[in-house]
């Protein structure tokens, strides 16, 4: 690999509700930040982590600083530490999924590696069409998520239909058609699960997750009024 001409991009994220009939909240979300170094990622870091001193400080919270903990107040000031670093979320109408998803755990991990699918696709054809990523390229994308319940071949389903999707292509056999693949040069995708506890860009995600999340169940959009922020709606 070619080094010199490969760019990098690693995402963070979680989620927010729960994919389910049942659920006290009418949508499921994903929602995260994306960033372009390492250097980008560090200083961002660096930023919420004494953003999150500050937090627990006034609040006394022992243990991770979750939104599920925090008045209004302080989820502000913690999602102000990120307010214009590029983000992205995407937003399921659970009522408008079909029940046959829904009827099994594994389908509904399907389901949710799609919704992550397109959101990362589509923060990465957004930097395509900034000239930002450049598709004769390298890529090498980094995606880091909260540790949730997941298949046992979890991972790497959602790694490989990552990479299936942006270096290979994908061929539907419903409509006889065939999607090209997006990147010229060669692809590397890595999924980790990390302990959110000790993972300061993954709790920057929980609270913007949950921004969202809110803006909806109390129809306040002025909640995802956010800069350099991409959505998706699905289904």
């Amino acid at each position: 690999m070619n080094r010199s001409s490969q760019k990098s991009i690693y995402f963070f994220v979680d989620d927010s509700g729960v994919l389910n009939k049942n659920a006290p909240c009418a949508d499921f979300i994903y929602a995260g930040y994306s960033f372009l170094s390492k250097s980008q990622m560090e200083s961002a870091k660096r930023r919420y982590r004494n953003m999150v001193y500050i937090v627990r400080n006034a609040t006394h919270i022992d243990g991770e600083i979750k939104a599920s903990k925090l008045g209004k107040k302080y989820k502000n000031k913690l999602f102000q530490a990120f307010k214009n670093e590029d983000s992205f979320s995407v937003t399921v109408d659970i009522a408008h999924v079909y029940d046959n998803i829904l009827g099994s755990k594994n389908s509904i991990h399907r389901y949710k590696d799609y919704v992550l699918k397109r959101a990362i696709k589509s923060q990465i054809m957004g930097y395509i069409g900034k000239g930002i990523i450049d598709i004769e390229n390298d890529l090498k994308i980094g995606i880091f998520l909260d540790e949730q319940a997941t298949a046992t071949n979890g991972i790497y389903t959602l790694k490989e239909s990552i990479y299936e999707e942006l270096a290979q292509g994908i061929f539907n056999f419903d409509y006889g058609t065939f999607r090209h693949p997006i990147i010229k040069g060669n692809v590397v995708v890595s999924v980790e699960y990390c302990d959110s506890s000790m993972n300061y860009l993954i709790q920057s995600a929980d609270i913007l997750a949950n921004r969202i999340e809110n803006s909806y169940y109390f129809d306040n959009p002025k909640l995802r009024q956010i800069p350099n922020h991409l959505y998706l709606n699905l289904p």
